[in-house]
């Protein structure tokens, strides 16, 4: 025989008001990961209580409570996960382009490292062409001497989807690279970014010494803009594991380099599709000669400035993310 409802209510109640906690803290954000379980077991409990309200108190308002404390925690445990479209386009949409925003000094200063490496490169190059010997790999520095470009018969020997799934995935590598140095309390950054810098600078005034540099701009115009701008995104990313693990402020470093790296790691997965966007440029339109110089200046000026309006615009409409530290 069941007992009275108020002996019931009174057995049972501190379980319920206690589930009734988790869920209002898991809806806030603030729930532990080691109370899930115990949210589960809750809930398993206020579900026998129902059957058991269902058989002995029905119409009742606890068997109306607990039907409906039953229904919203399962509703909270068995809730079924965001669409993984939307939640790709959600994070596209807002969530990088305002953490790139938030972070946006970091990347300025992975800019001035890259241009400073340009700017070496270059210099050494032009006031002393003998520079490159020692900056320019030597199989650069045949094709420069005999006026050739290294990238005119790329397309003879493999076709453009070879060429750009390559360039994808040196990119990507690249990309990485830059990210991952960060680790080495950002030095492995710097260095990279400036050696990066050193080369692209070195190659380029050696191109212009020896008269090829309108060859040289013919093939980096389409895809420069961009797949540079990614590289030193990439560059910022690594800045920012660095700056937790050199300066954490007031958290501890571990705490401090788990929070910015989730942000420094959500700048290098923004770029993703756009590193293999521009490799689809890079194996179909920089190569050879089918496209003129000035459609793919115009092209590369078109990539780059939507890249970057995307990124300084895209998800305004609300807070963003905030720099950690």
């Amino acid at each position: 025989m069941a007992a009275p409802l108020p002996a019931f209510v009174t057995r049972r109640r501190p379980d319920w008001d206690a589930l009734k906690e988790l869920l209002d803290r898991q809806r806030a954000g603030t729930l532990r990961l080691g109370e899930l379980r115990t949210l589960d077991v809750l809930y398993r409990r206020a579900a026998a209580d129902l059957a058991h309200a269902q058989t002995f108190y029905a119409g009742t308002d606890v068997h109306r409570f607990l039907n409906q404390l039953c229904g919203q925690a399962y509703a909270t445990i068995y809730q079924p996960p965001r669409e993984r479209l939307a939640s790709t386009l959600a994070f596209f949409r807002q969530d990088f382009p305002r953490t790139l925003r938030a972070n946006g000094a970091f990347v300025a200063a992975s800019a001035g490292l890259f241009l400073l490496g340009i700017f070496l490169g270059a210099v050494v190059v032009l006031l002393e062409p003998r520079g490159a010997e020692l900056l320019v790999p030597e199989h650069l520095r045949d094709f420069i001497a005999r006026k050739e470009m290294w990238t005119d018969g790329i397309l003879t020997v493999s076709p453009p989807n070879a060429v750009a799934s390559g360039i994808a995935t040196n990119n990507l590598t690249v990309t990485i690279v830059t990210f991952a140095s960060g680790i080495l309390l950002g030095l492995g950054t710097v260095f990279v970014l400036i050696n990066n810098g050193v080369h692209l600078g070195s190659v380029a005034a050696l191109c212009v010494h020896e008269g090829m540099g309108a060859k040289l701009f013919d093939f980096i115009a389409a895809h420069g803009p961009v797949e540079l701008s990614i590289i030193v995104i990439a560059g910022g990313a690594g800045l920012m594991v660095g700056q937790a693990l050199v300066d954490p402020g007031e958290l501890p470093r571990g705490q401090a380099l788990a929070l910015r790296g989730r942000e420094a790691v959500k700048l290098v997965l923004g770029c993703a599709p756009f590193l293999a966007l521009i490799a689809v440029v890079e194996g179909f339109v920089s190569p050879g000669d089918f496209f003129s110089s000035w459609v793919k200046a115009t092209l590369g000026l078109a990539l780059g400035g939507f890249f970057w309006l995307y990124l300084l615009r895209a998800g305004r409409d609300g807070t963003g993310p905030t720099p950690v530290g």
